[in-house]
């Protein structure tokens, strides 16, 4: 009987941490933490310094939480829901993601306009790279070769090599980038521009512009669908989620959802998709094929979630 309950423990383990959003909410310095199978909050973790991006590593099981007023970023354990460091990083920390093994942390400066290069298992600074004013979103492609960077006051967008960790390519956007996401196989990159009211369509590889497609309000962040046939924007000042069909680059729906939309993430194992809504204080629950909210969970103060924020 003894031999059966290590396995069954560690079973549970990985199911209990399979599916979970992190939801940083900025303005009570917590992360709510949802079972998006459920529906519902199964625990409010603690941290301190305004939490804003949100980073999961699938490989090591960490979740990742910008602090921008501490400058640096929290990391959570995912099987024990517990905050287990806190990490310097400089001036204002906002963005921040990991490669796809799992090895490296990125973490945007908004004053220094730099991103940092941790490693994940020591947690020691490898690189600083100067990039444009104000960095912001990031997203590292599938096969690890680029890390692409928004430059919100530079209305541009850095294409990083991270194997020589310089920059490769910087191209002009719409005004103000500030999320910005890939397609599954990293050959489109799409940009939410908060003050063009639009979203930049480029050819991940050389940084090519392809398309601009006019959105509502003040958009914030991106998801892109597992099949990469939708792309879904968060508008601030509208309440509502744009979506784009990405074969035609046009809008083909408006979602409503809660009062100031922020981060947004795809779950491709329930597909389904999340909203953190800021001045609600709630997260949206939605079914990217009907287009619809099904449901709203309460969650802390002001929540953004700014990233890639469920685990699997």
């Amino acid at each position: 009987m003894r031999k059966l309950i290590l396995p069954l423990l560690m079973f549970t383990q990985t199911v209990l941490a399979e599916n979970l959003a992190f939801i940083s909410n900025q303005l009570d310095n917590s992360v709510s933490v949802i079972d998006v199978a459920k529906s519902n909050v199964t625990a409010t973790i603690a941290v301190a310094g305004k939490p804003a991006g949100v980073a999961i590593n699938h490989v090591k099981r960490k979740a990742y939480i910008s602090t921008p007023e501490q400058g640096g970023f929290a990391v959570i354990d995912i099987p024990t829901l517990k905050l287990t460091q806190q990490v310097k990083v400089g001036g204002a920390s906002l963005g921040i993601c990991v490669d796809h093994q799992g090895q490296r942390i990125f973490v945007a400066d908004w004053y220094e306009n730099t991103v940092a290069v941790f490693d994940s298992t020591t947690l020691e600074r490898l690189h600083t790279i100067t990039v444009g004013k104000s960095p912001s979103g990031m997203v590292v492609s599938p096969d690890d070769q680029w890390l692409y960077v928004a430059n919100r006051m530079d209305d541009s967008i850095s294409q990083i090599d991270l194997h020589k960790y310089s920059i490769r390519n910087t191209t002009k956007v719409g005004k103000h980038p500030f999320g910005i996401a890939l397609n599954t196989d990293g050959s489109k990159l799409y940009t939410a521009n908060v003050e063009s009211d639009d979203v930049s369509v480029l050819e991940a590889g050389h940084l090519k512009r392809l398309n601009t497609v006019k959105v509502g309000a003040r958009p914030y962040a991106l998801a892109v669908t597992a099949d990469g046939k939708h792309i879904f924007v968060t508008n601030q000042d509208d309440s509502t989620l744009s979506v784009i069909d990405a074969a035609s680059n046009q809008p083909i729906a408006t979602v409503a959802v809660g009062d100031k939309p922020e981060g947004i993430s795809y779950s491709a194992a329930l597909h389904r998709l999340l909203v953190a809504n800021w001045m609600d204080s709630t997260v949206s629950l939605i079914d990217p094929v009907n287009f619809e909210t099904l449901s709203t969970i309460k969650t802390g103060e002001g929540s953004r979630a700014f990233g890639e924020f469920i685990s699997h």
